[in-house]
């Protein structure tokens, strides 16, 4: 009688143990892939002396991008955040690429160029007044990480350099 219980019981428990092993989870649709774990990121201003400009952390947002009306920033360097309060670059041989979304296109843009590296950029002065850009970690069609709103402030005597429209 004892035998009864038994078998079946322990049949079940193999069953579980071996439905239960990591590689099948079907819960876990990502696994052995990469992503960026970032909780927020900085700005950084090439123009004046690698200078922290704006921080997002936390949900919070410090600090704005300022640039002249026809002109674009000094080269802005994004670095995030990691939870232990490290700084780092996702590895763009990984899959990793900056994605940016501005709220107001006719006010500023991005310029991005290969050469200045895959997490630095300028912002162009378009048309005087405010929008905000949200900075992305994009990996294989998708953000691993967005950013809170960032105001960028356009006026016709701010800050910058002659926009070369190349």
């Amino acid at each position: 009688m004892l035998e009864k219980h038994i078998i079946p019981s322990v049949l079940c428990i193999a069953l579980v143990a071996a439905g239960c092993g990591d590689d099948d989870n079907p819960v876990d649709a990502h696994h052995g892939e990469e992503h960026a774990e970032a909780i927020g990121l900085i700005i950084r201003d090439g123009g004046n002396g690698g200078a922290e400009i704006v921080r997002n952390e936390s949900g919070k947002v410090s600090g704005e991008i300022e640039v002249g009306h026809g002109k674009e920033t000094a080269l802005l360097s994004v670095r995030f955040i990691a939870e232990d309060g490290d700084l780092f670059s996702p590895h763009t041989e990984d899959g990793f690429s900056l994605g940016w979304e501005i709220a107001d296109e006719s006010i500023a843009e991005v310029d991005q160029h290969a050469e200045d590296g895959a997490w630095n950029f300028h912002i162009v002065g378009l048309e005087d007044g405010k929008t905000t850009i949200r900075l992305k970690i994009m990996h294989e069609g998708h953000a691993d990480f967005v950013s809170s709103e960032i105001e960028i402030h356009v006026s016709e005597d701010g800050p910058g350099e002659e926009h070369d429209h190349d």
